[in-house]
Order: structure tokens, then sequence, then C-alpha cells
């Protein structure tokens, strides 16, 4: 998986650290850099320069981090074509034919035969620099972001020479690159193929058995499905359905004489026997690596692993959208993308002088921090409002964010085994807070959105909703949240048969959703008949529920007459009990949503932290 750990075209100490913590729990294969390049015309600030000599000691920095472990590790080389931009050297990019990606705005330039001499010319040194560089083997991406793969598609590779046409003169491309990476180093040299591009015009899964019977010279398969443009799907989180792979993995196997490594769109532990029931050798892992770096040591010892929530919020959307500090991080795991800053977990010190601590509120936060802190040998007791464990993870993990209730079971059980004492349905307040406690831990969240105030007719709060609340036929929904609930809430009301029409401010609803998983959802609510009205604020309900709505850009005023207006709006830190004790004792400390409403993952990054530190 690309991580973005790249200065100046050079892997940085962070992807050593970062790779390297995944050959120390447990991997025995590390595939990466991901993505490095192979010619300048392939440029981004995201890539590794592999085709550059300068990269080596760089390279031979995470070569060491990785064999440090006994592990193995391949790099894997690309050149981008139409699957990226020019703008960052202000050049074009090259592709088979001037056929644009989706996921680009860029025009290509047909490769000419120098530029294609050139590119495969770039194979060869590349795969020298990380022979040089002590890497056990180079494997070529035909995945996303792949002129190998372009070449191979009928949707990108439009020539009428000796590379296009039938599959194996589109194929003729990607043999040669694979006999220059040979003649250039002593180790494997392995093929990562899209079964699938999963784009209009582009080659499905019924083509494989043709594809690989033109391909030849590697020595080893690693399948993989869809294109830069369809990384929702190649990666399917919680706004898109995987495409089934297990099939497509079978009939690979059964079509070529290598080993092949199979992987799923989301691939668990649990997911492994049938990947080797379907002939794959090898199972690769990408985000349950993230989410726990040490997943295949503990599968091994017969521990559990904290799992991937599927939620594409640090990971993805990090390295796509370039948010959250531009790497790769993970929403359950506040060490990834901090491994040079942050040791792991089962490497931390116990406190010097164990506490006595009370934790106020059982979500992500604390929860979290219950079970670090215990591990470290302090003596913590949770006490819990409600009479059940995860906060607003229980209302979160429903219908599509189903994959949350991961989230809350796996903080429970870490808890539980950290030897925490939960007491559940156990309100707090400042005076019952006795002062024997050593140190006090306030994580109660935050409140739900105030809405009736604003409005003379009556609103439903969309929390309210998503815990049962009746409304009428005809649903009028105005999105203040600009998240995913807005869609969560959306697919509720829809799912219950509500007529529906979603109101944003942007230019549609859920604005805000990680580029992952929004193009998903919008195609969810679309599907099955919600209306979007964008540009658009509501400046008033009446009391009869006659909603007047005001357009944004031009300030035009509209009005409707729903059964139901249902607002998304969004909550407050519910910190009472903080600002009470804090006057009180030194020794009190907030986490999570008690400060500010984030997103889930600053809850776990808040209470680690803390319980590090303490």
């Amino acid at each position: 998986m690309r991580t973005r750990f790249v200065d100046d075209g050079r892997p940085t100490e962070e992807l050593a650290a970062h790779l390297g913590a995944r050959a120390a729990g447990g991997a025995g294969l590390v595939v990466g850099p991901a993505e490095m390049l192979v010619h300048p015309s392939a440029s981004g600030p995201a890539f590794v320069d592999a085709y550059d000599d300068g990269t080596v000691s760089a390279l031979t920095s995470v070569v060491d981090a990785v064999h440090d472990h006994d592990t193995k590790i391949v790099g894997q080389l690309t050149h981008t074509g139409a699957e990226s931009r020019g703008d960052w050297e202000m050049q074009p990019q090259l592709a088979p034919s001037a056929s644009p990606s989706d996921a680009a705005y860029e025009m290509p330039k047909t490769m000419t035969r120098d530029d294609i001499d050139e590119v495969l010319s770039g194979f060869g040194d590349a795969a020298a620099n990380l022979d040089a560089a002590g890497f056990d083997g180079v494997e070529l991406a035909a995945g996303p972001f792949s002129v190998l793969r372009q070449f191979l598609s009928p949707r990108y590779n439009a020539r009428d020479d000796e590379y296009g046409g039938d599959w194996p003169a589109r194929a003729r491309f990607v043999n040669e690159a694979i006999d220059a990476v040979a003649g250039r180093i002593d180790g494997p040299v392995g093929l990562h193929l899209s079964l699938a591009e999963l784009e209009y015009g582009g080659y499905g899964f019924d083509d494989v058995p043709a594809i690989l019977d033109a391909l030849a010279g590697f020595d080893y398969l690693s399948c993989t499905v869809g294109s830069h443009a369809t990384y929702n799907q190649t990666h399917a989180g919680i706004s898109a359905e995987a495409p089934e792979l297990r099939d497509p993995i079978a009939t690979t196997a059964d079509a070529v004489d290598v080993p092949v490594i199979g992987r799923l769109p989301f691939t668990s532990v649990d997911d492994a026997d049938a990947l080797f029931d379907a002939g794959a050798e090898f199972v690769s892992f990408t985000r349950q690596l993230l989410a726990d770096a040490e997943t295949l040591a503990k599968a091994d010892a017969g521990e559990r692993p904290n799992r991937c929530i599927q939620c594409n919020q640090k990971c993805l959307e990090a390295v796509y959208g370039h948010a959250h500090g531009g790497h790769v991080e993970c929403v359950v795991n506040p060490r990834t993308g901090r491994e040079s800053e942050l040791p792991a977990l089962s490497a931390l010190d116990d406190a010097a002088l164990p506490q006595q601590v009370l934790v106020v509120g059982g979500g992500a936060a604390g929860l979290r921090f219950a079970a670090v802190a215990a591990e470290r040998g302090h003596d913590v007791t949770l006490r819990e409002a409600s009479d059940s464990l995860g906060g607003q993870l229980g209302l979160a993990a429903q219908g599509p964010l189903a994959p949350f209730a991961r989230a809350s079971e796996d903080l429970a059980a870490a808890a539980r085994d950290a030897g925490v004492t939960v007491e559940l349905a156990s309100l707090v307040n400042a005076d019952s807070v006795a002062p024997s406690w050593d140190a006090v831990v306030v994580a109660t969240g935050a409140t739900r959105p105030e809405t009736g105030d604003r409005f003379d007719g009556e609103v439903v709060n969309a929390f309210d909703v998503l815990e049962g609340a009746e409304v009428g036929e005809d649903v009028l929904l105005f999105d203040e949240n600009r998240w995913v609930v807005t869609a969560q809430t959306g697919l509720e009301l829809l799912g219950r048969g509500a007529s529906l029409e979603m109101v944003s401010s942007d230019h549609y609803p859920a604005f805000r959703t990680e580029q992952p998983n929004l193009p998903g959802f919008v195609a969810a609510l679309q599907a099955q008949g919600a209306a979007f009205t964008g540009n658009h604020t509501v400046d008033s309900v009446a009391e009869d529920g006659t909603v007047t709505l005001r357009n944004t850009l031009t300030g035009e005023g509209a009005s409707r007459e729903p059964d139901t207006v249902v607002v998304v709006g969004r909550r407050q830190a519910d910190e009472s009990l903080y600002l009470e004790l804090d006057e009180q004792r030194d020794d009190v400390y907030r986490v999570g949503d008690a400060v500010s409403p984030r997103k889930l993952d600053r809850a776990y990054y808040d209470g680690e932290l803390l319980a590090r530190r303490l």
C-alpha cells in the first residue's frame, strides 16, 4: 500500500520504520515501497524515484529495517501512465493512447516507439537500483497506477501497431518490461495484476485466461483488482460492495504454473483459508496490517488482533486525499504512520509509579485509555452511565457503517483482557468522585446536536432517527453535519420507504465524507431515489411545517411542505463534569469528544497518548 513517506523522490526513515513494524509483526514477505517509479516521465510527490541512483542508500535502509526481522522484501515498480498528472514536473503524461483516466483531468500523450524504449530501459535501470539496495526480488505493478495494465486494457490502449490489437499484442509491452527487469537482477520477478479493471470499456474477469495466456516470464503472480478510477472498489470500505475475487483467483491459479499471491479488497485473517482453497499459495494483507502490525504474530499465537473497520478515513484518505499530514495512518491504531515516534504497545515500559485511575465514560477514548493504562500497570476502574460499552460507536455501527462494531468489540475486549474494572449503569458526578483517586480521566463524549430551538416548527434530530424515531412519508433532510452520518441517515430513511429530499449548502450532501467513501454513498442514495438540492440552506421551518430554503449562491428563495424535517447537526463537547472537577483537583484529564467532537481516530489517539504518558 502506498504511504506517501517520500521526500524529494526518496523513501524516508518513517517508511523504513513503518514497513519494519509489519515485518516485526509476523509478515513473511513485505512488498514495498509500493509503486516506485521507473522513469522521470512518471512523476509526483508520493512516489519513490527508483530510476535515480541517488535513492539506493535510502532504499537500503528500508531493506535493512525489514531484513532485521528475517523477513523478505520485494520492491514494486511502476510507471503511472494516464493515471497520474504531469503538473508536478510540468510535462505530459505518457500512455498507450490518448485515452484519459477518469481519475485524472489531463489528456495523456500517446507513447512513441522512443518513449516505449526509454520506459522499458527505465524498468531495467530501476530494477538494478533495487538489486543494489538489497531487495530480494522485484514486482512489476500492472494494477492501479500502472501503464502496464493500461497497455493490456481496451479502455486505454487503442493502438494499431505491434503494441495494440489482440491480447498478445497488448501484452507485448508487459512481457518486454518483465524481460528488461529479469536481465538486471538475480532474484524473482513478480507481476501484480488487476484481474478486472471495473471500468466501463476495460477488461473484466472473463478476460483473465486470455490475458494470462499472452503474458510470460514472471516468477509469481500477485492478484489485485481495479484501476485508479475505481479505487473505492479496489479497497472497498463502508460505502461500496467489494467485488468477489475468490473465483477469479481460482481461475488465475489454474491458468499459471507459478505461485499465486491472493488478496481480497479487504483481507482478514479469517479469509486466509478460503484464499488458500482458491489456489493461492500466499495471502497478502494491506489495511488489516495497518490496524494491527502484529496481526500475523497474534494469529499465530491464538491471540486477538485489533481489527480494521474498513472506514478508509486515515489510510486511503490520507494517501489519495492528502489529508491528515499527507501520509498513511489508521483510525484504530494511532501508531500507524508514527512508528518512528511511538514504540509498539507490546514494547511499552511499565508505569514508573502505578496509580489508582478512574475513567468516566466507556466510549472509544475512555476504553482505549483504560486498556493501555492497565497494560502499563495502573489500577484502572471505568464507569459508564449506560448499560453498555462503546459510546457513540453503538449508534454509528448501523447500516453501511456496521464494520464499526468491530471497533467497539475490540476496545471492550482489550479493556477486559488488561484487567480494567468496568462498572456499567454507573452515573458519575463531581461529588461522587472520591479524593482517593490518583487520577481521573473524563471521557464523557459529546452531547446530541441541539436543533429544536432554531426553528418555530417541529424538526427531528438525525441521531434520533438512527435510534428509531418515527418520521412521515415525505422527508426533507437538512445536512449541517457534512459528513458520513448524513449519508447514513439518508439511507436509513430511504430504507423505511420515505420519499427523501436532501438539502445541503455544499454541492451535494455529506460532501466532506472521505473521497474513498463518498462516491459509493452518493450512488447508493441516488439509486434509492434521494433527491439532492445542493447550494441551499434552510432559513426557517414554520409552525405549520413549511420550510423556506435559500440558494447560498444566488440568494433566491424556495419553499417545501414535507411531512417531516430531519436535521443532521453537529455535536458539542460534554465538558461539564471535567470543568467542575478541574476546579477541585489537579489530577484530572479529558480525552476524545469531551475535549472537542471529532472523528473516531482522535478518540483513539487522545486516549492512547495519555495512557502512554501517565
